[in-house]
């Protein structure tokens, strides 16, 4: 099976949507639905009904899933406000003297490490 170009824990920018230009840590990845949930991006509410084991119900805020096309790998942070984060793509590429595969952002051509 390939491996994900974003994984957990990389720090992301998001590139579209409401709410673009934030940025955060990835808490989980997806690799079959492709998609992302980025700590404190995407929060929703949702409502639990009251159950015989929860008699009182609750309301949750959490993150949900974002497709992993609208998130960008960080470059550069941004202000306090999440603003001017600069974030690029990730691509692959074979390292010469071992012939392992290694992630590295196209923008800069820095490479991350193995797999």
């Amino acid at each position: 099976m390939a491996s994900t170009k974003i994984k957990k824990n990389d720090l992301v920018v998001i590139l579209s949507g409401k709410d673009k230009g934030k940025t955060g840590a990835v808490l989980e990845t997806n690799y079959k639905k492709q998609t992302v949930i980025v700590k404190d991006v995407n929060k929703k509410t949702k409502h639990h009904k009251p159950s015989q084991e929860n008699q009182e119900g609750k309301i949750e805020k959490k993150e949900f899933p974002i497709h992993i096309s609208n998130v960008g790998y960080m470059v550069k942070k941004g202000n306090a406000q999440n603003k001017g984060a600069e974030a690029s793509k990730i691509g692959w590429k074979t390292d010469a003297k071992s012939g392992q595969k290694q992630r590295y952002l196209r923008k800069t051509k820095k490479v991350l490490g193995g797999k």
